[in-house]
């Protein structure tokens, strides 16, 4: 029996039955031929279960031929597979003996090697790297889903199998490759963003990250991740998009408290009425913001996220008529919530919304998708999500505010020491999520005592690298050192801690005792943001408050800085 190696169309069939051609949607051409000389055989044990034009998916039976009658004519019965247009593609041929429907024979990946590769290059600023990351993941046929955050380009591939992690690890520009949760984590740095555009063009994987559903050798079953990995993961996909725009915006709070502290505008002035909007327009319409990444980390179309955060935050339910806390509908009620600046209901809602659309979505005749597909699931999701998940996420979000605050108000320098001491290790593992708990924290509070520690923690780094160069002889290692811990400052840790810290141990150590020491002191005194920012040297205007906050910031920062430069010092040995 035939069966059809790719999805595609039966683009030939001939009328013997011994060939049969196929082209898969991004116009690769694959014909299978059975038997040498078997032509000749004009059709005889060759029965044809499918017609030229028909669409096919891969392992459907094509063509079913008598293996003993082709040998008892002196022929030979081996089937033969043959690119006619691989030229145009990049083509891994797989190693195997015994083949199966499952077996996979071959990748093949749009760009050939007859294609000039710094032709097809030359027009991205890091086209040379993505080309080469593409390469060593086994092409963008193996590509399950690629996004990034704020400092990697993270890839999920089909077949971990086909990845040469020798070779991606030798590609120029990148800081490190990590492998977690089923990701490889490419650390390129802050600009990340453009290598991600790049890359997208590059690969021809869509914006959002989806590539072929279908890809060559087949679905392989993921790695599970245990469910922690899977919400923090979930929580920096849906927040990590949106961050530009809330740095953006934490920053313009922070040079208003800046100005009006230093008295060179009045808090009451036009000018500070204006600059508030600025600064306030991405906290307030959070929702939005969430909605849209949510939408596409659950794989709706992004105006239903933004729809969605409409709803929550329409007027009857933001800001309702006096006495009313809820609206009746059916046998539950709607509770009245204001959701200005929330995370956790529009994630929760949107999901909810996401599981009705795709039930309904893929019952509904093609024709008919655009017209009710939308409309009978907000009809359904949206009750459910305002009278139950939104509430329960609003409940969420009070319950992680109010346990960090006890945690931290009860057992403070420890927590406090706990959470700075161990930052370089989550940056090193990939582990995101703490900024939808800050975003909370500063929604729900007004302030936020998490995001400094990242601060704290960077300039241990820094100090702890920084230290560490003094002790170095003169030469590239050292350059190095000097140069990512300066970076550090800036809110860049990621070459320190890859390049220098992680490989020598002592640095880490010192960065991470330096990191515990200054989270102690840091809760001891009371320090928080009053913004989100970056949590680097230009982020310190978030600080500024009516009272003395700035001031003890600047003790935390020195106490962060220099003990770990002391530590890091101390531990390492003079280099002779």
């Amino acid at each position: 029996m035939i069966h059809a190696p790719v999805e595609g169309t039966i683009s030939a069939v001939f009328p013997t039955g011994h060939a049969v051609g196929f082209t898969t949607d991004n116009g690769l051409e694959v014909l299978v031929h059975i038997g040498i000389d078997t032509v000749g055989l004009n059709g005889t044990g060759f029965e044809i279960l499918k017609q030229q034009g028909e669409r096919i998916n891969a392992h459907e039976p094509v063509i079913r031929f008598d293996r003993k009658l082709i040998r008892r004519q002196g022929l030979d019965p081996m089937v033969m597979v043959v690119f006619t247009n691989g030229g145009e593609y990049n083509l891994k041929l797989m190693p195997g003996e015994q083949v199966t429907e499952e077996t996979q024979l071959a990748a093949a990946n749009a760009g050939g090697d007859n294609v000039n590769e710094e032709k097809r290059t030359s027009g991205y600023e890091y086209g040379k790297m993505c080309s080469e990351i593409l390469e060593a993941v086994g092409g963008s046929h193996n590509i399950k889903n690629v996004f990034h955050c704020i400092t990697r380009l993270r890839i999920v591939p089909v077949n971990r199998e086909l990845v040469d992690m020798d070779k991606l690890n030798q590609v120029g520009g990148l800081l490190k490759v990590i492998e977690s949760s089923g990701q490889l984590q490419c650390v390129v740095g802050t600009n990340v963003p453009e290598v991600y555009a790049d890359f997208l063009e590059i690969s021809g994987i869509k914006a959002g990250g989806e590539a072929d559903q279908n890809p060559a050798g087949g679905q392989v079953e993921e790695k599970k991740q245990n469910l922690i990995t899977r919400g923090l993961n979930t929580l920096a996909s849906c927040v990590t998009p949106g961050l530009y725009a809330i740095v953006a915006g934490g920053m313009i709070k922070g040079i208003i408290s800046l100005i009006t502290a230093l008295g060179l505008v009045s808090s009451k002035s036009d000018i500070i009425v204006v600059l508030n909007a600025v600064g306030d327009a991405p906290f307030y319409f959070m929702p939005f913001i969430i909605g849209y990444a949510a939408a596409r980390r659950f794989k709706v179309k992004e105006i239903f996220g933004i729809m969605t955060a409409g709803i929550l935050m329409y007027s009857t339910f933001l800001s309702p008529a006096e006495g009313i806390s809820g609206y009746s509908f059916g046998l539950f009620t709607i509770p009245a919530y204001n959701y200005k600046g929330s995370i956790f209901p529009v994630i929760l809602s949107v999901w909810i919304f996401s599981l009705i659309f795709h039930f309904i979505d893929k019952r509904m005749p093609k024709n008919l998708r655009i017209v009710f597909s939308g409309a009978l699931s907000f009809l359904f999701a949206a009750p459910l999500f305002l009278g139950f998940a939104a509430p329960l996420g609003n409940w969420i979000a009070k319950g992680m505010t109010g346990g960090f605050a006890w945690l931290f108000n009860n057992v403070g320098l420890f927590a406090g020491a706990l959470f700075c001491g161990i930052i370089p290790l989550t940056i090193i593992f990939g582990i995101k999520g703490w900024s939808a708990v800050e975003l909370q924290n500063l929604s729900t509070l007004g302030y936020d005592y998490m995001l400094p520690n990242f601060f704290y923690s960077n300039l241990a780094v820094s100090g702890a690298v920084l230290a560490y160069a003094l002790k170095m002889k003169s030469g590239e290692q050292r350059s190095a050192a000097v140069s990512t811990g300066l970076v550090c400052i800036l809110g860049i840790t990621e070459p320190a801690l890859y390049g220098i810290a992680l490989p020598e141990k002592r640095p880490l150590f010192a960065a991470m005792a330096g990191g515990a020491v200054a989270g102690a002191v840091a809760v001891l005194m009371g320090v928080v943001t009053y913004a989100f920012s970056m949590p680097g040297i230009t982020s310190v205007a978030t600080y500024m408050d009516g009272g003395n906050n700035f001031l003890k910031l600047l003790v935390v920062m020195a106490v962060a800085w220099g003990s770990s430069f002391a530590i890091s010092f101390i531990l390492t040995k003079k280099e002779r």
